[in-house]
């Protein structure tokens, strides 16, 4: 994996979410959803991610919350 990853609680189901690399750090809230089985939502315009770098980073976000026990929902847009 090229990015690591972080989750710290705020707020019951609100956490940060960061997400790195060697030269870059992005965070944004991110929601786990009152589901039956663990899932987060996340919404990517929220971490202004560059776009060449969007796909490999939900590929490899997925893949971190998969490790987990987590299923992720990727919405394309800001959250709040």
């Amino acid at each position: 994996m090229a990015y690591k990853f972080t989750l710290k609680n705020v707020f019951m189901y609100n956490y940060v979410l960061t997400v790195s690399d060697e030269q870059h750090s992005y965070e944004a809230i991110v929601e786990y959803a009152p589901t039956k089985e663990k899932t987060m939502l996340i919404w990517l315009g929220d971490f202004d991610f560059p776009e060449d770098e969007i796909d490999a980073i939900k590929s490899e976000t997925a893949t971190w919350f998969a490790s987990q026990n987590t299923k992720c929902i990727f919405y394309p847009s800001k959250g709040r």
